[in-house]
């Protein structure tokens, strides 16, 4: 009978493992779409002023960083917070 519990407790904590293992592996790829479609954003943005404007300043490349990248604002220029 303890063998029996032993087994049991074996199993539990493998499938323990694989769960936690599983989630880390669902949450990592979200963070990294969740970065690949702010950089389309950024890169839609900068193509539509380029496109209209017929040049491209680093100020509109800034506007569109600030505004895909709403915290960027809130930084200086090494991403220290304002105060």
């Amino acid at each position: 009978m303890d063998m029996h519990i032993k087994n049991n407790t074996t199993k539990m904590t493998k499938l323990s493992i694989l769960a936690i293992t599983a989630t880390m592996v669902i949450l990592t790829q979200i963070a990294l779409v969740e970065n690949a479609q702010g950089l389309t954003r950024f890169d839609n943005c900068v193509t539509r002023n380029a496109n209209n404007n017929g040049t491209l300043s680093l100020a509109d490349v800034e506007r569109c960083y600030d505004s895909v990248f709403q915290g960027a604002l809130d930084n200086d220029a090494d991403g220290r917070p304002l105060r």
